[in-house]
């Protein structure tokens, strides 16, 4: 009866989350492990809108373009290649546009296909098994999203050209992501980057190390963590400019000042870093 109730108490926390109840939860995390029981992860995954981007100089023309297309919704529908390095928010749009094409397609009934490269050596077991139709029929879908296209191998260029032929039939997006430019990742395909240039392509700069403070700053307010900023100056500008390592080290220091009932200050920060926490 005890773990019931705690699950009940544990759901109702969730749904008014904010900090303190969040230590309540850890109280109780611990309580249940002393126990030697299982506990579930408590904190949902980031939710990815153009609502709550952070838009810079080196975005702001994709993110404008990209918006005010994809929220039409009307087909058909351009493709569109987002190149850059780390860090400049590719999968955050696609993420965006993604949940945009939804919203707009049929009342929300046909879903969109997200689809990144998974394994050493990264493979697109998910873009075979699309392009077979093995889930849902292509003219099902609102259009498909392929992130991390640079770790594309020829067998999944064919499966790629086969979709992209199949989702301009129905007027279906095509919608990627890369660290390189589609001359570059489709140099010996000149059939894909003839499709692919002939969509919206947009090249991403990286952000100033400010910039890269605001988007720190907004991905603690969606865990409901409070980071000062002079810990955000010192994780951008010390440990890493990269968003998805920040967003690790944020996700570290979260869990590490709810365990040891600290806020997050330098000086837990510099104890684990010597730790060799990250």
């Amino acid at each position: 009866m005890f773990y019931f109730d705690c699950f009940i108490f544990i759901i109702f926390l969730i749904v008014f989350q904010d900090r303190s109840s969040r230590l309540i939860i850890i109280s109780l995390r611990h309580r249940i492990q002393s126990m030697n029981q299982l506990i579930l992860p408590l904190f949902a995954p980031p939710i990815f809108t153009f609502e709550n981007i952070v838009v810079h100089e080196g975005i702001q023309k994709a993110v404008s373009v990209v918006q005010s297309i994809y929220s039409i919704g009307e087909r058909p529908l351009p493709s569109l290649f987002l190149f850059g390095p780390h860090g400049t928010g590719k999968t955050h749009i696609l993420k965006a546009v993604a949940s945009r094409l939804e919203e707009r397609s049929d009342r929300g009934i046909r879903p969109v296909k997200f689809i990144s490269p998974i394994g050493d050596p990264p493979l697109f077991k998910d873009l075979e098994r699309l392009t077979a139709e093995e889930e849902v029929p292509t003219q099902e879908i609102s259009g498909a999203v392929i992130d991390d296209v640079h770790f594309i191998d020829r067998d999944s260029a064919a499966n790629l050209w086969n979709l992209a032929n199949k989702l301009t039939r129905y007027g279906a997006p095509l919608i990627m992501g890369s660290l390189y430019s589609p001359e570059e990742v489709f140099a010996d395909n000149p059939h894909l980057k003839s499709r692919v240039t002939s969509g919206l392509v947009f090249s991403l700069d990286v952000a100033e190390d400010s910039i890269r403070i605001l988007i720190l700053d907004k991905m603690a307010r969606d865990r409901n963590v409070r980071l000062p900023h002079d810990v955000a100056h010192y994780l951008v500008t010390r440990k890493s400019r990269n968003v998805k390592e920040l967003s690790r080290l944020l996700d570290i220091l979260d869990k590490e000042s709810l365990q040891l009932k600290r806020r997050i200050t330098l000086p837990l920060v510099r104890m684990l870093e010597q730790e060799g926490m990250f």
